[in-house]
């Protein structure tokens, strides 16, 4: 992976994970929308952007989700759908 786009997307999930801690520290949801559209990333590099979200959500004490997998929060059992490409829990 080239440098220059693996340091793009690493400010991209740091950007994103402030923000979405501010919302909810617990839940964090990363939608297609915000990551494909407004962030730009390519479907090329969307693979490495979840590689990377992935290592630094779960350093940060978080399990994740990706499309399609089944979670449980707050007594709930759901899906992550479609148009959510992650989805992260914070450990307890």
């Amino acid at each position: 992976m080239d440098v220059l786009v693996e340091k793009q997307l690493m400010n991209l999930i740091e950007n994103l994970v402030c923000e979405k801690i501010v919302e909810d520290e617990n839940f964090l949801r990363f939608s297609f929308y915000e990551v494909r559209v407004k962030g730009k990333v390519t479907s090329e590099n969307e693979e490495e952007f979840l590689i990377l979200a992935n290592n630094k959500l779960t350093n940060m004490g978080y399990k994740v989700y990706f499309q399609e997998q089944e979670f449980r929060y707050n007594n709930t059992k759901r899906l992550v759908q479609p148009n959510e490409l992650l989805i992260a829990i914070k450990e307890r």
